[in-house]
């Protein structure tokens, strides 16, 4: 009893300490560089470049329009086929 009593203190106190870190990581800036926001919707992926930089991502639905700021520019959209799919989704066993 002594040993579930103990697990709960310490998964609440892990709790806690999540939730006291995670509006810190949420947002970074530094450098000239802002991301204060974001969203995460349904699913797909973005890709943006400027200059030597490139950007492409997959966590969520890119909202609709672009977005730019300065001499950047960001498109939503979805990932596609890099390559044809395989025929064969099941592992191949030869003798």
């Amino acid at each position: 009893m002594r040993y579930v009593a103990a697990s709960a203190l310490a998964a609440a106190l892990a709790l806690i300490l999540v939730v006291a870190i995670a509006p810190r990581a949420a947002a970074q800036s530094g450098g000239g560089y802002n991301l204060t926001w974001s969203t995460i919707d349904g699913g797909g992926a973005t890709f943006s470049t400027g200059g030597a930089y490139a950007l492409g991502g997959t966590i969520g639905q890119a909202d609709a329009g672009a977005l730019s700021g300065g001499a950047y520019t960001l498109h939503g959209g979805f990932w596609s086929g890099a390559g044809g799919m395989s025929s064969l989704f099941i592992p191949l066993v030869q003798r």
